[in-house]
């Protein structure tokens, strides 16, 4: 999956995201390696990843009361939401992918 790939395919969600929710997650998918993003081979399981990630830092934030946060909480919801957007548009069984993202952030 290209970078190109995952920022169109997050601008065509309708209705749109909230502007401050699309720019947050716009910048964390454009933080995310272009290699690791080429080696995914579906937007479901691309989305899943960024979601998981964002939740580790979340959980690993020395401050959990900084209002940054937030903002990042709603984005990992939001990836999470549209993993499972992904995955019904895509055909991907859903029940594996809950498992592992499951088994990710515990």
């Amino acid at each position: 999956m290209k970078r190109a790939d995952v920022t169109a395919w997050l601008a065509a969600r309708r209705p749109a995201r909230p502007a401050e929710l699309a720019s947050r997650m716009d910048e964390l998918v454009a933080a995310v390696d272009e290699a690791a993003l080429v080696a995914i081979p579906t937007m479901a399981e691309t989305l899943a990843l960024i979601a998981t990630d964002l939740l580790a830092r979340v959980a690993g934030s020395p401050d959990p009361r900084s209002r940054g946060l937030a903002l990042d909480l709603l984005a990992a919801d939001a990836f999470v939401t549209y993993a499972f957007e992904a995955a019904a548009e895509e055909g991907v069984e859903v029940a594996p992918l809950v498992s592992r993202l499951l088994a990710e952030v515990s």
